[in-house]
């Protein structure tokens, strides 16, 4: 796409939409992971749209609504965060990606969503994740940006470049075109943002790992960026078979589609039943759809007796959630300001650049990048490859960053903000010591992990700011969803089995029909 169709397009049609889902498990004041149950002040789990639980009963998720100025979604963030924080008894907000002091990993708590079948399949689903991967990994916390441009726009768009495409098909095309570019660039994310070179030792009972000794009961990996990205953290090696395409929508589908419905020898082993208990949701490589673990998922809001992957198939794509970025322990909410700022230049960058379709050899080099960066992102000298060749990471970065400038230069104008969110991030190229890896390792100095997080926890547990009318409406909120979630229950009609049964009928994908649209 040509910079000119940005720059002419009006400010009142060229609009960012974005929102933000927050991880945080909750701890207490001897830096444990929380065996207390979800506040029920809090509200449902399974009908709040803004505070419920990912895989455990203690690990938080907030979800912000769709925003265009990122002052008001990190307004918004704040308030969640500081009703939430004024629910805990005695408990606060772990502000890292990886875990505080964790049980046996038997112990860590599934999330419970009630009685209604929709409520068990939830919860079952996390139990299969558990058998899978291990309880602990599902422990670790990160944060989801989403991402959009408006109807308006795409619309403008096609009619400036002439293009007779219906604007679903369309919309599609481009969001790929963007994570394509993604995928070829993302490791610089990893490497600017990752935040998790650190962990408890509790975390690595029973695990095989190559980290070494920080402090006492404190162990870091010594030339990387992001834990919660590699071999501990959000990976696994029976998906890596499952090859997904990100040139086009219908590959996509096809790809996971066929990964749901197809069985896997391992999780056949866990088996599906046992002693008349439910093991997980199927035995199949993925459960549903959302078990596949991407750096980026093109996404539509599913509707009721929905996956994600058919909302997708359905409506086409409405955004993108980046899924890579660590919890940011030096912000209280998570992620600051200057980042969300930079992701907004790095995803109209992508948006912007040619984006030929990725072949096998590229889509190797792509995990290799990503991989160097998690492993080795802060060594004196880390190489990259591109298109076959070396390349030197700090080197390449800082071709990015002057090509980003650039962009944004002719994008934003003279916006100040953006500006000045470039040049932190171009800070930490010239000086290691402000990547966020090395500046936690600094910040620890001779202190542990769990110590260092703790007294960030408590001391971010007094900062947030709650008016009386937000902590109100948040309190109807909360009373809203469990009214909400009781008529669900109420509704139920069909046993479990007998549900999830039509649940899996009602959101298979027939792949001929993907293929001929």
């Amino acid at each position: 796409m040509k910079k000119s169709v940005f720059q002419q397009a009006p400010e009142v049609i060229f609009e960012i939409q974005e929102g933000i889902e927050r991880e945080s498990l909750r701890a207490n004041l001897k830096a444990q992971a929380a065996l207390t149950k979800h506040p029920e002040t809090l509200g449902s789990k399974l009908t709040h749209s803004s505070i419920t639980t990912d895989y455990s009963e203690n690990l938080l998720e907030f979800i912000t609504g769709v925003h265009t100025h990122t002052s008001d979604l990190l307004q918004e963030l704040n308030v969640i965060h500081a009703f939430t924080q004024k629910q805990l008894d005695k408990e606060v907000l772990w502000p890292n990606s990886m875990p505080p002091l964790l049980p046996a990993e038997e112990k860590i708590p599934l999330a419970d969503y009630g009685t209604s079948n929709v409520g068990k399949l939830k919860t079952l689903y996390r139990k299969g994740l558990g058998h899978r991967y291990g309880r602990s990994m599902q422990s670790i916390a990160g944060v989801h940006y989403n991402f959009s441009l408006t109807d308006r726009f795409w619309k403008y768009e096609k009619d400036v470049l002439k293009i007779t495409t219906p604007l679903k098909a369309y919309k599609n095309e481009r969001y790929f075109h963007l994570i394509r570019n993604f995928q070829r660039y993302r490791w610089l994310l990893v490497y600017l943002f990752g935040s998790s070179p650190v962990v408890d030792e509790s975390f690595l009972l029973g695990k095989k790992h190559n980290l070494e000794r920080l402090t006492d009961h404190s162990f870091f990996t010594p030339l990387g960026t992001s834990l919660r990205m590699g071999g501990l953290g959000y990976t696994s090696s029976a998906q890596a078979s499952i090859g997904i395409c990100y040139n086009q929508v219908e590959t996509y589908i096809k790809t996971l589609e066929a990964a749901r419905l197809t069985p896997y020898h391992a999780y056949k082993k866990i088996g599906y039943k046992k002693n008349n208990e439910l093991l997980q949701l199927n035995t199949n490589l993925l459960q549903i759809d959302n078990e596949f673990y991407s750096t980026i998922r093109p996404k539509n809001i599913a509707r009721s007796k929905e996956s994600a992957l058919l909302a997708l198939h359905r409506r086409g794509i409405e955004y993108v959630e980046v899924r890579l970025l660590d919890v940011d322990p030096f912000e209280s909410v998570g992620i600051a300001k200057d980042s969300i700022l930079f992701l907004h230049v790095f995803l109209l960058w992508c948006l912007s650049k040619e984006a030929p379709r990725i072949r096998k050899e590229e889509c190797d080099e792509i995990d290799f990048n990503l991989n160097q960066v998690v492993q080795f992102g802060r060594a004196s000298e880390t190489f990259l490859t591109k298109q076959g060749r070396k390349k030197e990471l700090t080197e390449w970065a800082k071709e990015i960053l002057s090509e980003m400038n650039e962009f944004s230069t002719e994008f934003f104008k003279l916006d100040s903000a953006y500006a000045m969110a470039l040049d932190v991030q171009q800070r930490k190229l010239e000086t290691k010591d402000n990547l966020p890896s090395q500046k936690l390792i600094n910040a620890l100095g001779t202190d542990s992990f769990l110590n260092f997080h703790k007294r960030l926890a408590v001391d971010y547990s007094h900062k947030y700011q709650l008016t009386p009318s937000d902590e109100e409406r948040f309190k109807q909120f909360a009373r809203l969803s469990w009214d909400k979630q009781k008529e669900i229950e109420n509704h139920d009609q069909l046993s479990f089995e007998s549900f999830l049964k039509k649940y899996f009928e009602e959101i298979r994908i027939d792949y001929q029909e993907v293929l001929e649209e």
